[in-house]
């Protein structure tokens, strides 16, 4: 005889009691058992007690989502998350980031008043079995993933970085890609995080170091650029032994002045004084210092007041023409620009895809640029053969 399905549970936290019916309803007609909190007592007495699903609303009278959400986090690691509130877009979204951050499965991120449509889309409850398949695939996947770190079966491609003054590439960044057989093209924003997850972030560093060192130490093409980056992730910052390790392992191939580590935000700071410490210690070694994607989630300006920056990387979201008003995106990437250059940092244009966008820019001051219009990402052999390319294109435009 097949046992009876469990019911799924579901907590709803809201300070409005009207809502919290209304929406503890609607989910008894997707099978649902809630469970509703209202005051802070309620709230501290229910959060983290295991329900399959959560909906937080971030404006909740005495305190607020932000917090619960903290508390949450810590008692119950990973919940499926459904974020309310009627402050707005901007609000919403932000939330919704450091939900992500946090890692919580944000199931879904609706205004308020919500639309019925959009309520039932949350609470519709996953197929089980499918479910099941998604969990022993993610499983397999992140199997190959480890064996891959211990056995080193990665390799770079290099994306090249011109300097819009001479259209000249005098750059590239360094990206890191899969070998295991059948995950070549796996995307990193899959892998990386099973890699943070497990804690081997210096694992993989040390890879990319290695191979970084060796194709820049055998072509040609990338021997003469000025500069190639790297990427490291803020959680390698806690490692106080970073610099040397940077500099044993580049330095076999250049100089650390012409090297660049470009500091990703996968991750919150930890210690801002040990990633502090780290950074000031590469830039006395020579090492540039990049902040990759600013604009976009911690990457703030407070971080490029306290860290050491040479240079930073406007995301991509400030390229993305809106051809209904042109002006309004060339007024945030400008403002991005005048940004760095009062700071002193040289600005990149990440996600350059079209000439108007690399004429954009150009116009509006940002020193250099890299996206799929000047070349995608090459393996070391093949760097060469882009480059040319690009003169040539830059020759005849």
């Amino acid at each position: 005889m097949t046992p009876a399905a469990r019911q799924r549970t579901l907590l709803v936290i809201d300070d409005d009691i009207a809502i919290c019916q209304m929406l503890a309803d609607l989910a008894s007609s997707f099978g649902y058992q809630t469970d509703i909190a209202c005051t802070p007592e309620q709230i501290d007495r229910l959060v983290g007690g295991g329900h399959d699903l959560v909906m937080l609303d971030l404006s909740l009278g005495e305190t607020d989502g932000m917090r619960v959400m903290r508390v949450l986090g810590e008692r119950q690691p990973g919940a499926n998350l459904v974020l309310l509130t009627g402050a707005g877009v901007s609000v919403l979204s932000g939330a919704k980031r450091v939900a992500e951050l946090s890692g919580f499965n944000v199931v879904g991120a609706c205004g308020k008043p919500a639309s019925i449509t959009e309520l039932e889309a949350v609470l519709q409850p996953p197929d089980e079995s499918s479910v099941l398949a998604v969990d022993a695939a993610q499983h397999d996947v992140e199997m190959q993933v480890m064996s891959a770190l211990d056995t080193g079966s990665f390799h770079l491609v290099y994306q090249p970085i011109v300097n819009l003054q001479t259209d000249e590439v005098t750059g590239a960044e360094a990206l890191v890609r899969l070998n295991a057989p059948g995950m070549e093209r796996l995307s990193p924003e899959v892998w990386v995080p099973m890699i943070e997850r497990a804690g081997r972030t210096s694992d993989l560093l040390d890879v990319v170091f290695r191979h970084a060192a060796h194709d820049r130490a055998t072509s040609i093409a990338l021997q003469s650029l000025h500069t190639i980056s790297v990427n490291v992730s803020v959680l390698d910052l806690t490692d106080t032994n970073l610099p040397e390790r940077a500099e044993r392992a580049l330095g076999l191939a250049a100089d650390p002045r012409a090297w660049t580590l470009e500091i990703t935000e996968s991750a919150e700071v930890e210690r801002l004084v040990d990633a502090l410490d780290v950074l000031v210690r590469l830039r006395l070694k020579g090492f540039g210092l990049s902040m990759d994607d600013f604009g976009s989630g911690a990457s703030t300006l407070a971080r490029l007041r306290e860290l050491p920056f040479t240079s930073m990387k406007a995301d991509r979201r400030y390229m993305q023409t809106n051809f209904d008003d042109p002006d309004h995106t060339s007024s945030m990437l400008r403002a991005a620009v005048e940004l760095g250059a009062a700071m002193g940092l040289k600005v990149v244009a990440e996600g350059v895809e079209t000439t108007e966008e690399l004429n954009m820019a150009r116009g509006v001051g940002c020193d250099l640029a890299q996206g799929y219009l000047i070349g995608r990402p090459v393996r070391a052999e093949s760097f060469g053969v882009l480059v040319a390319a690009w003169n040539l294109n830059a020759a005849n435009a």
